[in-house]
């Protein structure tokens, strides 16, 4: 698909929001009882593309400090949410093997995924780097989970909430109400072309996370090497 074309499109709608009742923020972030969690396949951006985005990161920082920037630890490109977060859930209610066996299976013969950063936009409550594949290979990924879990019994939500097709990093979340919105749009159209780097990523991960990805509150279950056949 365009994935331009996607990433505009959300931005614009974002904009178009922000124009008229500004940015929205999440209280969920400060409440330490939010008991959501969930199971995902992810991708770590390495050292150089992390320092890249701390360019933006810490412009946007000078102009809207006190709200929740991502630390390099918890940025990440979701490969697959296989079970979308919601209170209560419990890891030790899985057949974890089986969740195992089956993401094996369907990553076997995807090589290293490659992906470009380039660009920044916007939803109404976060900020987020462009990421776009660079070959089919992280489509060929999803693809094979998404075959290998609909024949399967095992609890799953893939694509329930929305048919997943970017390869963004989330690195900044409103947590409370933005003083200086110009300031906050004016950064974004100053980096809305901005060349991060690129990558390429030999592994996933498959982690048991809360809805933020904090490092303190996420397992890492298992680790899956990229190395095609």
């Amino acid at each position: 698909m365009d994935l331009q074309g996607h990433y505009h499109r959300l931005h614009a709608e974002a904009m178009a929001n922000v124009a008229t009742e500004g940015f929205s923020f999440d209280p969920e972030i400060t409440n330490p009882s939010d008991s959501r969690r969930g199971l995902t396949l992810l991708l770590r951006p390495g050292e150089e593309l992390l320092a890249a985005f701390s360019a933006f990161i810490e412009a946007v920082y000078r102009v809207a400090p006190g709200q929740y920037y991502y630390p390099d630890s918890d940025i990440h490109v979701t490969l697959m949410p296989v079970i979308s977060c919601y209170p209560g859930f419990r890891l030790q209610d899985l057949e974890l093997p089986l969740y195992i066996e089956l993401i094996q299976q369907a990553m076997e013969g995807i090589k290293p995924i490659p992906l470009r950063f380039a660009g920044v936009f916007a939803s109404p409550s976060c900020l987020m780097i462009k990421g776009f594949p660079q070959d089919g290979e992280l489509e060929n990924g999803r693809n094979n989970l998404r075959a290998i879990f609909a024949s399967s019994t095992l609890e799953q939500s893939l694509d329930k909430r929305y048919r997943l097709v970017s390869a963004h990093c989330t690195v900044i979340r409103f947590q409370k109400p933005v003083q200086q919105p110009e300031m906050v749009v004016d950064l974004l159209d100053t980096f809305q072309d901005r060349f991060f780097g690129a990558q390429r990523f030999d592994q996933v991960e498959l982690v048991f996370n809360d809805w933020y990805q904090r490092k303190q509150k996420v397992q890492i279950l298992e680790t899956f090497p990229l190395r095609g056949k």
